[in-house]
């Protein structure tokens, strides 16, 4: 994929960031928390629009449209970066991330509201709860997501 594909502005991308040999990092709750804080706190600071997230025990699920001033895979890898930074002041050993991610650029057949539902649900499809209004660590930081009846 160019790279300039990452930076185009109305570009979707659905990513999803895998911790290595699958350790289930984020299945400690400050630390999940601590992950969505900084991912809040980085989409604000450059304007990169987060469709989607979802924090589970061993990945992470990102839709993700870039800004104007940062690029998708910078946005992946400072928040790779700060995510990582802060499990370590929760006592999390060790570099944790598979190098790179998985992306795919959703074609214009694809309903966003589809894609964010399914990233959403993903802690239903997990089994870690019943309804995904009952996970704190997924979301949109751009559409009211509601649950799927």
């Amino acid at each position: 994929m160019p790279l300039a594909n990452y930076a185009r502005s109305g570009n979707l991308c659905s990513i999803t960031v895998a911790v290595d040999d699958r350790r289930p990092v984020f299945s400690h709750r400050d630390v999940a928390a601590d992950a969505v804080d900084v991912l809040k706190a980085h989409a604000r600071k450059t304007g990169v629009l987060v469709y989607a997230y979802c924090v589970m025990p061993d990945h992470v699920h990102l839709v993700l449209e870039a800004s104007a001033t940062c690029d998708i895979v910078t946005f992946v890898g400072q928040f790779k970066n700060l995510a990582q930074r802060a499990a370590w002041r929760r006592g999390v050993d060790g570099v944790f991330w598979q190098t790179g991610f998985y992306d795919h650029f959703l074609r214009r057949e694809e309903q966003l509201e589809t894609v964010v539902r399914y990233v959403v649900e993903n802690p239903v499809r997990a089994g870690l709860v019943h309804a995904s209004q009952d996970y704190p660590f997924a979301g949109s930081l751009v559409l009211a997501v509601t649950p799927d009846d």
